[in-house]
């Protein structure tokens, strides 16, 4: 049986709607180039193995991002490999289109373990990223970065680095912004601790301005997770947060991090066993494994500090990670266990996390090459799960953020920015921003305070030269993050799989990222699928496909409504399978009763339709005023309504979508001023003694 959804916006006045939903907005206010012409951030291009370790990213990478008091600070490695200087830069937000200011230090990224191979240069490593944190106490700027587990004995001048400005320099006038402003590099924060053997550095700052540092001391399975604290004056001694150097079988190392969000300092991580990278000795798990999460209410001056577990329960510092899930403190789930398909499953990042304002914890994690989402709300007893749909794609994990009570993943898809959004303990994905500016980026790292969101990107040159493609543009993104009224539903839905008829050997398939759970699969060319379906109310309409095309930037159709043909209407691209993005066809025609709509595969298999939506945009009148001559203009508008119409005595109402009356009155001099309200949509009503009309409104 077909199923065919009409969603008819109408008003009765007796009807009671629910209350509206608010969803994010993301708007991109300002992108702006971090390196100058003719410089950019390090990259290590070439051979792995031969030219770098590891991985090949390095500038953006690790907790290099810092905004305060309406300034932006990034750190970054110089490009190419013959440069490797340490760089920091800054721009005030406060006024706008402002430049960048840099500032280059002396020292050179040392490599991996600081030696050259074999005389012939510097081999990169991933690890040494560089972490700044701005105290707000004394205005001093701190900078901790290129390390990697190294000793004083091979390393004496840079197994530990640390530049920290002078005091109230943070935020001087750019023309002083200077090399001049920093005090000598140090190998400590405290003299007389020890910092040997360091990776991994971080710097959060908490509400009081003073600053946390965190790094693991040790190596990959093995390692213990040190914090300090900087009081506006000098730094604590290091203190053991969460202890991994434990005998046998549960040595390892914690791979996440930790936040101050909304007053409270939480940790979310993963755990990595040493038996890990072994398929004989293995506890079960290649790589990480294991969700875990602790917070403290406090700033964790030192070791001393209250923490609690997921119920609330006190935990005892330092963490300890047990290889018995029922000897562990602060485990939440087991992604393996859940969701795991090969023998060993592989989680191979720390996960993504967040907590909202109300407490809501959410995590995404990989486990064998898919994306899992876990969620909680304070009031529930146990976590939530999903594997698959609209969850982070599987090809790149981004970093999950919350803004009020929705939470929202920072991604790049097909090598722009992609910003996709739940309601906290939910599982309702949404794309609410697709970045389509022509340049691609290879990797990011964001910042998000208030009601912005700051995104740090290398451009992808596409070149893995030396020499060439080892110095690459930086970028810095502005959004503003806002709530508006969730759309209303869309007056017409179809499914793409209820279709009337269609060409023979149509396959549909099955996705619960898709609507419904089905979509056409396998959609080949010339195959076609046609839609009849009835329309209650005559008028102009926006046509949208909602359709999956992961790899072609030239999927085309041909889509056929009432007998006027659109051909070769180009589907967005939307680089998974998994995620059905809108191609639109603006102010088409339907028509009172039977409507056809036929789309025809013109780029075989380049695409997967889902729906078919149709929004009404005209203002459509109900039986009184058809012979009448009315129109309300501009729609949408910024408040001021003109109409132009030859009925005499005209009232008005302005309705919102939960059917009360907001204002009254009548209409003057062919105009209605409604700037006064919220943007959103709305019902205007015009009626006079004998005649009434209704008509959708968008105050933006």
């Amino acid at each position: 049986m077909k199923k065919v959804y009409l969603f008819l916006i109408m008003f009765c006045f007796s009807q009671i709607y629910s209350g509206q939903e608010k969803q994010l907005m993301a708007t991109l206010d300002e992108l702006s180039q971090v390196s100058g012409a003719g410089e950019g951030g390090l990259f290590f291009a070439g051979t792995k193995d031969v030219n770098y370790r590891f991985g090949q990213r390095i500038s953006p990478h690790g907790d290099c991002v810092d905004v305060v008091n309406g300034y932006a600070f990034v750190t970054w490695y110089k490009g190419g490999m013959d440069t490797r200087n340490l760089m920091l830069s800054r721009k005030n937000l406060n006024v706008p289109n402002s430049n960048w200011v840099t500032i280059e230090f002396p020292h050179k990224h040392v490599g991996q373990g600081g030696e050259l191979l074999n005389g012939t240069g510097i081999r990169g490593d991933s690890h040494n990223t560089a972490a700044i944190g701005i105290s707000t106490i004394d205005g001093t700027i701190h900078i901790i970065y290129d390390m990697h587990a190294y000793r004083s004995s091979s390393l004496p001048n840079d197994f530990f680095n640390y530049s920290v400005s002078l005091k109230n320099k943070a935020f001087v006038p750019d023309n002083e912004f200077t090399l001049d402003i920093f005090n000598p590099k140090q190998n400590y924060l405290k003299s007389g601790e020890d910092y040997e053997r360091m990776t991994y550095p971080m710097i959060h700052r908490a509400d009081d301005g003073s600053l946390i540092a965190r790094y693991r001391q040790g190596g990959s399975g093995n390692g213990d997770i040190l914090l300090a604290h900087y009081d506006g004056s000098v730094w604590s001694n290091n203190w053991l947060f969460h202890e991994g150097t434990l005998s046998s079988p549960n040595t390892n190392n914690m791979y996440g991090g930790e936040r101050f969000l909304n007053g409270k300092f939480y940790s979310g991580f993963s755990i990595r066993y040493s038996t890990n990278n072994d398929t004989n000795t293995s506890n079960g798990y290649m790589l990480n494994s294991g969700l875990y999460y602790a917070y403290t209410n406090g700033i964790p001056k030192n070791a001393s500090t209250p923490w609690f577990d997921v119920n609330d329960t006190p935990i005892s510092l330092p963490i300890r990670n047990n290889i018995n899930p029922n000897l562990d403190p602060v485990q939440i789930s087991q992604p393996g266990d859940d969701y795991g398909t090969a023998s060993l499953p592989r989680s191979s990042s720390d996960p993504a996390w967040t907590v909202t304002e109300n407490g809501a914890i959410h995590f995404v994690q990989r486990v064998d090459n898919r994306n899992v989402h876990y969620y909680k709300l304070t009031t529930d007893t146990n976590f939530s799960s999903n594997v698959d749909g609209l969850i982070p794609n599987p090809q790149t994990r981004g970093e999950l953020y919350s803004y009020k009570n929705h939470v929202f993943m920072v991604e790049l898809l097909g090598g722009k920015v992609n910003i996709k959004t739940t309601l906290e303990g939910q599982n309702n994905w949404e794309i609410v921003y697709a970045g389509t500016e022509s340049t691609n980026y290879a990797h990011f790292d964001a910042f998000v305070t208030g009601d912005k969101l700051y995104v740090y990107l290398m451009e992808d040159t596409g070149n893995n030269t030396l020499g060439v493609g080892d110095k690459r543009p930086l970028y810095f993104q502005e959004f503003a993050l806002s709530e508006e009224d969730a759309p209303v539903n869309p007056d017409i839905v179809l499914e793409a799989e209820d279709y009337t008829t269609g060409s023979s050997g149509i396959i549909i398939g099955t996705n619960p990222a898709a609507s419904g759970g089905e979509y056409i699969d396998a959609f080949a060319g010339a195959q076609f699928i046609e839609h009849k379906f009835q329309v209650t109310t005559a008028g102009t309409y926006d046509f949208i496909l909602f359709a999956a095309n992961r790899n072609r930037d030239d999927s085309i159709m041909d889509i056929e409504i009432n007998g006027t043909l659109y051909e070769d209407v180009l589907i967005t691209r939307t680089f998974d399978w998994n995620v059905y993005l809108e191609s639109r066809i603006s102010d088409i025609t339907l028509n009172q009763g039977e409507n056809t709509v036929r789309i025809t595969q013109r780029r075989s298999l380049s695409s997967e339709p889902d729906k078919i939506e149709f929004e009404l945009k005209s203002a459509l009148s109900t039986n009184y005023f058809n012979a009448k001559s009315i129109s309300l203009y501009p729609n949408p508008s910024e408040g001021i309504f003109n109409i132009k119409s030859n009925i005499q005595h005209l009232q008005y109402n302005l309705i919102n979508l939960q059917g009360q009356v907001l204002e009254k009155g009548t209409v003057f001099q062919n105009k209605i001023d409604f700037s006064n309200h919220a943007q959103g949509i709305y019902f205007l009503e015009l009626s006079n003694e004998s005649d009434r009309l209704i008509k959708k409104i968008v105050i933006k």
